[in-house]
């Protein structure tokens, strides 16, 4: 690709070229995203989001509540088709582009770096997922990349309309993901090592205001926590750093290697550097936008790599500190090649740098054939895309059983199947959750449903294991077992679940336990 050797010229004649590139981009993997997200079932947290949708509140229990306001905007006008439950990921990965292209572009004065960012952006598993998978990371990938775009113009403009887009993006951010606070190392040291930030503190008023903004854009997430004792934030930091591993050595090779899968293998080494050379060049010649890229990916990813040691670390947790990778990546390259002539020992890395974007279209391309029709014959137990089939006929079997049961109840012992059973149900009903009496920890129900249900004949539907019916027994007078139901992906059983009838509902299923949730 020598779009990134032509920096002397891009400046005048390619932005035009580039800006109908990055326009064809955005338009392809729009449609490619929207074909995808519209074949395939939802997963156990997609349907819950969705559940949270139907109850709207300033925030939630595992996370806060922009992912559950934007799912509820786009069913309300499209319906409650998979694919309006995902257009808001569709629909955030088309911003999330634009910005990084614009972030590159006016840090490293190159359209072509900016387009190149686009593009690697695109073609990572991890952006792929998060393109066509409804997640509170679509909010946070979209704020997190305005606030990168933000400080940069922060940084280079020096006008204070960006310090308060830079609040906002802050503040909202929060509102979509907790893990949004790991970009502000990264913006307060901008504030503290460069001279571009220097000025601002002779400009206080504006920190302080901006500062301000910031926390009130917070305040729906704030308000609910102190509502509910906190608990949300409890549950983080619990769920965060209270869940020991018994390998830490191998809990940090999974990461590791998880990380590589899903930004792709030749991507990930080149970002690696990018980082790196962000850090060091930014530093050296005073460029404070540089440096921000560098700042914002390297320090969050460490902390994930340190995390892993002593905790449960998910693949997707350092998804943001991506986005300023490939912008440092990118553009370090095309700096690299507009600043010296490059000889021929330089020759592997150009045809890796080329290859790089276009092994991960390839492995994005697999993955995405894979969620449309489970063709390949990927072991069940390997397939991370298995949870998304079969759930519309274990769906149909529990409403056969309610129908030959009338006036049951349905309970589940997971939170994931309780909002796609209620998806995918013709009347999408209330499924109540053992251990948890509604708010907070299931928007759909309270206490005051719980208290209609003793003597009440249930439903009760589980992953086959005695353990779960041996819990639920003990509250029902008599429990007999309807049916087993394979789960199956691709003609292949992921799991099977098993439908029991619980007669006479004794009070105590639902005592809320979510302390230990």
């Amino acid at each position: 690709m020598d779009i990134a050797t032509n920096t002397a010229s891009d400046r005048k004649a390619a932005p035009w070229r580039h800006i109908a590139a990055l326009a064809a981009l955005v338009v392809v993997m729009g449609l490619v995203h929207t074909l995808t997200a519209g074949i395939g079932l939802l997963s156990g947290d997609e349907a819950y989001y969705w559940l949270w949708s139907r109850q709207l509140q300033l925030s939630y229990f595992d996370h806060p509540g922009m992912a559950a306001w934007w799912l509820a905007g786009t069913t309300a006008l499209f319906g409650t088709s998979e694919l309006a439950v995902r257009l808001p990921s569709i629909l955030s990965s088309a911003i999330v582009t634009l910005l990084i292209y614009d972030t590159t572009r006016r840090a490293f004065d190159s359209s072509a770096a900016g387009l190149i960012a686009a593009l690697w952006l695109n073609v990572t598993l991890l952006f792929g997922a998060a393109s066509v998978i409804a997640t509170p990371d679509a909010p946070l990938l979209v704020f997190w990349s305005l606030a990168l775009w933000a400080a940069v113009r922060l940084m280079r403009e020096n006008k204070a309309i960006w310090l308060y887009v830079l609040a906002i993006a802050l503040g909202l951010g929060f509102t979509g993901k907790y893990t949004m606070v790991l970009i502000l190392p990264g913006i307060v040291a901008l504030f503290v090592l460069f001279r571009q930030g220097w000025r601002w503190w002779r400009r206080a008023q504006h920190l302080v205001l901006a500062a301000l903004l910031a926390l009130a854009c917070t305040a729906p997430v704030l308000i609910w926590n102190w509502r509910h004792e906190w608990v949300s934030f409890r549950k983080q930091l619990s769920h965060s750093f209270d869940s020991p591993v018994s390998d830490p050595l191998l809990s940090l090779a999974t990461f590791a290697g998880t990380q590589i899968g899903l930004v792709t293998p030749l991507l990930f080494g080149f970002c690696l550097w990018g980082m790196g050379w962000a850090l060091w060049a930014g530093w050296r010649r005073g460029r404070a936008e540089w440096f921000l890229l560098g700042a914002t990916s390297a320090p969050v990813l460490a902390f994930f790599i340190h995390h892993s040691w002593g905790g449960l670390v998910q693949p997707h947790w350092a998804g943001p500190a991506w986005i300023g990778a490939i912008s440092a990546a990118a553009g370090g390259w095309v700096a690299l090649c507009g600043s010296q002539r490059l000889g021929p020992r330089w020759n592997l890395l150009r045809r890796l740098y080329t290859a790089a974007p276009i092994l991960g279209g390839v492995l994005l391309a697999v993955v995405y054939l894979q969620m449309a029709t489970a063709i390949l014959p990927v072991p069940p137990k390997i397939d991370p895309l298995g949870r998304l089939g079969g759930w519309d006929q274990l769906a149909k079997a529990v409403e056969k059983q309610r129908a030959e049961h009338p006036d049951t109840f349905i309970v589940v012992a997971k939170h994931e199947l309780s909002g796609l059973l209620s998806y995918y149900l013709p009347d999408h009903p209330v499924v109540f959750l053992t251990g948890s009496d509604g708010v907070p920890r299931i928007p759909s129900y309270n206490r005051d449903d719980i208290a209609t249900l003793p003597g009440r004949n249930a439903v009760f539907v589980s992953r086959t294991g005695r353990h779960a019916i041996e819990d639920v027994s003990k509250y029902f007078d008599r429990v007999t077992l309807l049916d087993v139901i394979e789960r199956r992906w691709g003609g292949r059983t992921v799991d099977r679940y098993e439908i029991w009838l619980g007669e006479s509902y004794q009070p105590g299923l639902f005592q809320d336990r979510r302390e230990e949730q």
